[in-house]
């Protein structure tokens, strides 16, 4: 079994993942599975500490109030026993313990959260890691959506990649929407047209039950990987979540 130190290094270590900036645990259900026992071991041993008294004359590490009248007094020859107060748990032993319980509620929380959307359903080891909402903020290039009005929206960027949805040209209720993913940096717009550097601008559009999708392979000699910082032949996959209307991101 690891010792203790080692459990504490990696409890610290799980929980910088989890709350510190650039916070990535919620993208790795192994690692919060691991943080939440750990938490569940460190309470543990605090309760075993508070029954079991100490041994070879080392501290309670529970604080617990000096005793009533600690030496014994003489009364008509009689030997008065000093009265003892019940062990009281210090204030940061409190709030350790529910910062515990809030942190594991706090990963329970996100693991819904991320898994909000049917993940990887044929099973072939993709991960979901991000959720991009709509950037009303954010210019989008009429090319991509020329002959079409109203209803175009940007979302937040990924990779440098950016997602827009539009209404496709199907008209009535219930129509399919589309969806275009590009890097602006790869984008050039002009009065003759467009231009675009990188090697995919294909739009995707609803069909029935399955959603707009996009996907791409960035290999060694993809113009798109050079404004990202993932590692040759990373595999992404953009869909549209139109219930929420955000852009769902899978890594494989």
């Amino acid at each position: 079994m690891p010792r203790i130190d080692d459990d504490d290094d990696e409890l610290a270590t799980l929980r910088r993942r989890a709350f510190a900036p650039g916070a990535d645990i919620s993208a790795d259900p192994a690692a919060v599975e691991r943080l939440i026992e750990l938490e569940q071991r460190a309470r543990d041993a605090l309760a075993g500490d508070k029954s079991h008294p100490p041994r070879g004359g080392e501290p309670d590490p529970v604080a617990v109030d000096a005793p009533d009248d600690a030496e014994a007094t003489e009364d008509d020859g009689e030997i008065a026993r000093p009265r003892r107060r019940m062990p009281r748990v210090r204030r940061s032993t409190a709030v350790l313990l529910a910062g515990a319980a809030l942190t594991v509620a706090t990963l329970l929380t996100a693991l819904v959260i991320v898994q909000r959307v049917q993940t990887d359903p044929l099973q072939v080891g993709a991960t979901q890691v991000a959720r991009l909402a709509p950037d009303p903020p954010f210019e989008i290039p009429t090319s991509l959506y020329r002959g079409i009005t109203g209803n175009v929206k940007a979302y937040a960027a990924f990779e440098g990649f950016r997602p827009v949805t539009y209404p496709s040209f199907r008209a009535g209720e219930g129509a399919a929407r589309c969806m275009t993913v590009y890097q602006p940096d790869l984008f050039d717009e002009s009065e003759d047209g467009y231009g675009y550097e990188g090697q995919f601008l294909l739009p995707s559009c609803a069909a029935g039950l399955f959603p707009a999708t996009f996907t791409i392979l960035l290999t060694e000699d993809t113009p798109e990987r050079a404004a990202t910082t993932l590692p040759a032949d990373t595999a992404l996959q953009f869909v549209y979540d139109e219930d929420l209307d955000e852009v769902v991101v899978f890594r494989g």
